[in-house]
């Protein structure tokens, strides 16, 4: 693999950007852009969709905390604090009660786009957790080299390889099914979501930005902090973000 430099473009050059409307929560955790076109933002108290400009709530509930949004090709699911849920319609949310997993403080969450039954989580005390039937049944991932943090971003690649993002702790990639983890730099100093477009472009935001990662290390796209990050599953690079103001934009 190539050695990672880093170069910068600065605002207004990679990215044109669109300013959707302030987020009308109290905080955001997660975005996830659904098929069917609507965004979908985790908050504490629930799920909005922002569909033509208009949000509306899917799920409002005090402290129903949906940190984790996740999209296995049929269902959406929700992670979060003591919440592990799934919905075919959004309309109707079922709780699932998976075995093997000792908590349900789950502070990160991914699906293998090629292989959705295979899911990744991490709880908040008893580390890093791997699922090969959907979410079921969980056994622990020895993810070597990957500290243990309280707060984390996974997404898996196409490829199967599964990026961790942990916010001051760094970056790291598992090439072996979550065996082990390497750090890869990065120029934000506090790397946070990730995003992937359909032919496989990953994307990260952070304290400084929007980052693109190339052959030849990062392209920033978009200058600020970036709380959720979201990819389009069609339109290769059109990207949704939510800043630290908590103003959601489109761009691409």
């Amino acid at each position: 693999m190539r050695p990672f430099t880093f170069f910068t473009l600065f605002l207004g050059l990679a990215l044109a950007q669109t300013p959707l409307g302030p987020v009308p929560t109290r905080d955001v955790h997660a975005l996830l852009w659904h098929p069917s076109g609507a965004l979908l933002l985790g908050h504490h108290d629930g799920i909005v969709l922002w569909n033509n400009s208009t949000p509306q709530d899917l799920v409002r509930r005090r402290d129903w905390d949906a940190m984790n949004l996740a999209w296995d090709g049929r269902r959406l699911l929700v992670a979060g604090h003591w919440i592990l849920a799934e919905s075919q319609d959004l309309k109707r949310f079922r709780d699932l009660k998976p075995k093997g997993l000792p908590a349900l403080d789950l502070h990160a969450y991914a699906v293998n786009p090629k292989k959705p039954e295979v899911h990744y989580t991490l709880e908040a005390t008893y580390g890093y957790f791997q699922s090969q039937d959907g979410g079921q049944t969980w056994t622990k991932l020895p993810a070597q080299g990957l500290p243990k943090a309280g707060m984390a971003f996974l997404l898996v690649d196409q490829k199967g390889r599964i990026w961790a993002s942990l916010m001051e702790r760094g970056l790291f990639l598992s090439e072996d099914g979550g065996r082990s983890f390497r750090p890869i730099p990065t120029p934000d100093p506090a790397p946070g979501p990730l995003a992937l477009s359909p032919s496989g472009t990953l994307y990260l935001g952070g304290q400084l930005g929007i980052w693109q990662r190339t052959e030849v290390g990062w392209r920033r796209l978009w200058q600020g902090t970036v709380l959720a990050l979201a990819a389009h599953p069609q339109q290769e690079g059109l990207l949704a973000w939510v800043d630290g103001k908590g103003t959601l934009w489109r761009g691409r």
